[in-house]
């Protein structure tokens, strides 16, 4: 019985965290929950599907709705760490696409946005391996190790599809081109993180990281919005 009664909870705060989210990334696609499974989105229409005639983002990858789902799922110092596991690297990968736009962006609005996507994730790498260490003298890679199997295998996936967006953008030549590709990387790329930032916001052992996770959201959402804003003045 009791496990019946955990398995409500964790389908009723998984889904309520994909219906957060959706809502967050302004209508974007999300799988979404039927009878407690998860299921495809009921309509392909989003803000990751452009017109046309107008410039669109990438889609968010599935595996980050799963992710959140996972997190859902997770309760005190096992949520924290495998929160922390994820999005050290995710917050990496963010920094490393916004160094490609510093090297071969046109535009000085995106090219601000990088710089700004450097400093703010760059701190926030410093301060979550600091509190990895402090709270659980783990580092980054031996938290993921501790991370239950599931987590682990959709941070495999969330790896692999964050090192193909990097190639892919690396294949772009400089100028503004390359801005657009970025941008259009970016906000799915945020757009993860902002999932990944839910669950800790709400339910985070430690208050700090209850703030972080609401900074980490705050600044996401008015860059993703930004680029939104810029992409569709592309078209």
């Amino acid at each position: 019985m009791r496990s019946i009664q955990f398995l409500g909870r964790r389908t009723a705060a998984a889904a309520s965290t994909i219906v957060v989210a959706t809502a967050l990334l302004g209508g974007a696609s999300a799988p979404v929950f039927a009878h407690g499974q998860l299921t495809a989105p009921v309509s392909s229409h989003s803000q990751d599907q452009a017109p046309e005639d107008m410039l669109g983002p990438d889609p968010t990858s599935p595996t980050a709705y799963e992710f959140g789902e996972t997190l859902a799922g997770l309760e005190g110092e096992q949520l924290e760490i495998t929160f922390l596991a994820e999005i050290i690297p995710h917050h990496r990968a963010a920094i490393e696409m916004a160094q490609l736009e510093l090297e071969r962006g046109a535009s000085p609005d995106i090219r601000t946005h990088a710089e700004n996507i450097i400093a703010n994730q760059q701190h926030q790498i410093d301060q979550f391996t600091r509190w990895l260490d402090e709270w659980y003298g783990l580092t980054p890679e031996e938290a993921m190790a501790q991370a239950p199997a599931e987590a682990q295998e959709e941070m495999k996936v969330l790896e692999e599809e964050t090192q193909m967006m990097i190639e892919e953008l690396s294949a772009v030549e400089a100028g503004e081109d390359f801005d657009v590709a970025f941008v259009q990387k970016m906000i799915p790329h945020h757009n993860s993180g902002i999932i990944e930032f839910l669950e800790p916001q709400s339910r985070a052992v430690h208050p700090q990281l209850r703030v972080a996770a609401t900074s980490g959201i705050t600044t996401q959402q008015a860059q993703v919005a930004d680029f939104r804003t810029w992409l569709a003045g592309r078209g």
